[in-house]
């Protein structure tokens, strides 16, 4: 049995083991409950412990609870003085105690945000999305210039294929993992907090963007007649595009619900206008929209209904 092991045992046990005879058969050290503390070094544990990534002495750093930093505790403070005689190593409860004071609350305090998070994500009564362990939200990438991200392979369903209702349920859910993430992504990723506060609020704002987006379109009444661009095979709301060409779909749109022609002028300068805006787009939703503007238009010259 590993010395991990064997101090995870006497973790478990406590103060049955604490309260072992001294000078007990082969114990290395004269106390069976201080033999697996003797041969690991306290800040090698706080390491561990704060990476929160593999086992610590047995056990997952966010599993540890507690009642298992106590045990830890009374244990060194039973084992203070005690020494290896084959190692000259001598436990210091003092020093076990200030290397793990700050892990027990990064490693308690990110646990306990995790639980909630856990319980939101069990509860959670989505449409369609599906809400993945809260570790699984660093794994975040989007490309703001081309609109593709991995929501789909984190949530389950494409951001622009989520129903409206989901859209509040994933940011609050985001949120709620946001503290233990922090800690996470420090310890396990080595990753600065700054770099984690942009990957999540990357998160938020492409949901609350097409969230938003939805609302408009909703708003303005989402008629059968209105403008449609696709990327991917999927509906891009036209308020994703820039002012001027949300301009543009407007104008249109309105033409099309009253079942007018564009006048001749208006062919011209419309289209002038979109072909300008596709050679500057910057983003391929403002080349979508831009080109769909444009075919709309070329569809309007040569429809013989208005």
């Amino acid at each position: 049995m590993s010395f991990a092991r064997t101090l995870l045992l006497a973790v478990a046990a406590g103060a049955t083991l604490a309260a072992a005879p001294c000078g007990a058969a082969g114990s290395r050290t004269g106390r069976p409950a201080c033999d697996a503390l003797v041969v690991h070094e306290p800040r090698q544990i706080r390491d561990g412990l704060l990476e929160m990534s593999g086992p610590v002495l047995g056990k997952g750093p966010l599993a540890w609870t507690e009642e298992d930093f106590e045990r830890i505790y009374r244990t060194v403070d039973f084992c203070d003085g005690v020494r290896d005689p084959s190692t000259n190593s001598i436990i210091r409860a003092s020093t076990w105690r200030s290397n793990l004071d700050p892990a027990r609350e990064a490693v308690l305090s990110a646990a306990a945000v995790l639980k909630d998070a856990e319980t939101l994500r069990r509860d959670a009564r989505t449409k369609a999305v599906v809400l993945p362990p809260c570790e699984t939200l660093l794994e975040w990438s989007h490309d703001p210039r081309d609109f593709r991200n991995n929501s789909a392979a984190i949530f389950g369903r494409d951001v622009l294929d989520t129903p409206p209702g989901d859209f509040p349920l994933v940011m609050g859910y985001v949120k709620s993992c946001a503290p233990a993430l922090f800690q996470i992504a420090k310890g396990r990723l080595k990753q600065r907090e700054e770099d984690t506060q942009r990957r999540l609020q990357s998160v938020l704002d492409v949901y609350a963007a097409v969230d938003a987006a939805h609302a408009e379109r909703r708003a303005g009444g989402n008629r059968p007649t209105d403008m449609l661009a696709y990327m991917d095979g999927r509906p891009v709301p036209a308020a994703l595009a820039s002012r001027r060409t949300q301009s543009l779909v407007r104008d249109l749109d309105r033409y099309a619900a009253a079942r007018q022609r564009l006048p001749p002028d208006q062919i011209e300068s419309m289209n002038r206008e979109a072909t300008v805006i596709a050679a500057e787009a910057k983003t391929r939703i403002e080349t979508v929209w831009a080109e769909a503007v444009k075919e709309r238009i070329s569809r309007d010259i040569f429809s013989e209904q208005p």
